[in-house]
């Protein structure tokens, strides 16, 4: 039989072997193996967008600048002309000359690639003197294209305009810029914003439109490109070309659609006919 003197020794050595030591003082560093941890990446992948041609209508040949989505339909303008079609392109409303008498007698000749809000057809209108630094936006009923009111913009090209929901206004101030301008609109008065400055150069810009979160510009450059521009970094992205590259890029509409979330006009490398081009959208993660 063990003495106590001896079954003492035995639990000392036992507690030893457990490892069992006094708790640490408090305030003490932790150990290095209890306080390691697995760090969890939280950084998503830049998206990159693709813009594929999903149809091609044939449409008519004075369909040659801008289109704009209206409730069963689109709005479409020449250098001088407003028409309002079906949804197959069919003209129900049509106004010859488009551009307001007053407007004309001043040198406007020329209309762009417009859009519609807050019950507004909104429509860039340019003379063919591009170095005043001054050029005309005009705004018309979109059902029966009756003209409403204009205001003058400090812009030397004025291809385009589209509005965003929360009223801001967006251009671009050269047909080859890597800047976008921004205002508002108060009646007729323009109250000038801080430009956003694209990430790259824009070739030959003949309309935009602003939908599913970014400003897509379309052109008539080499490859009748379009391009996702994010409104917040100006970061640029190429994502598509609306095809027929030895014709003629034209406007653009950003509507989701079944056939699509773009819609573009092309003009035939022999002026007629004319196109209107659907292209799909789509996002993948970046490798």
């Amino acid at each position: 039989m063990l003495s106590v003197r001896s079954l003492v020794a035995v639990a000392v050595v036992l507690l030893a072997a457990c490892g069992t030591s006094s708790p640490p003082d408090e305030g003490a560093t932790p150990t290095s193996e209890a306080t390691t941890t697995t760090a969890v990446s939280t950084t998503t992948a830049p998206l990159v967008w693709t813009a594929t041609i999903a149809g091609e209508v044939t449409v008519n040949p004075a369909f040659r600048q801008g289109i704009a989505r209206v409730d069963g339909g689109w709005v479409i303008t020449n250098n001088n002309m407003l028409f309002r079609t079906d949804e197959d392109f069919t003209v129900v409303q049509e106004t010859t000359p488009g551009i307001p008498p007053e407007l004309a007698a001043r040198g406007y000749d020329h209309m762009g690639d417009g859009d519609v809000h807050d019950g507004l057809l909104w429509v860039p209108l340019e003379t063919p003197d591009k170095e005043t630094g001054v050029q005309v936006t005009a705004r018309f009923d979109p059902e029966t294209l009756e003209p409403v009111d204009s205001f003058e913009v400090a812009q030397h090209n004025n291809a385009f305009v589209t509005v965003a929901d929360d009223g801001l206004v967006w251009s671009a101030d050269r047909f080859i810029d890597d800047t976008l301008v921004r205002y508002r609109v108060d009646g007729t008065t323009v109250m000038p914003e801080e430009p956003l400055q694209m990430s790259r150069t824009i070739e030959r810009i003949q309309g935009a439109d602003i939908g599913d979160g970014a400003i897509w510009l379309a052109t008539d450059d080499d490859t009748n490109g379009i391009y996702r521009v994010d409104m917040d970094t100006g970061e640029v992205q190429a994502v598509g070309s609306m095809g027929r590259v030895a014709g003629e890029g034209e406007g653009i509409d950003a509507t989701p659609l079944p056939i699509g979330l773009l819609h573009t006009l092309v003009i035939d490398e022999n002026i007629a006919p004319a196109y209107a081009v659907h292209l799909e959208v789509t996002s993948t993660p970046e490798r």
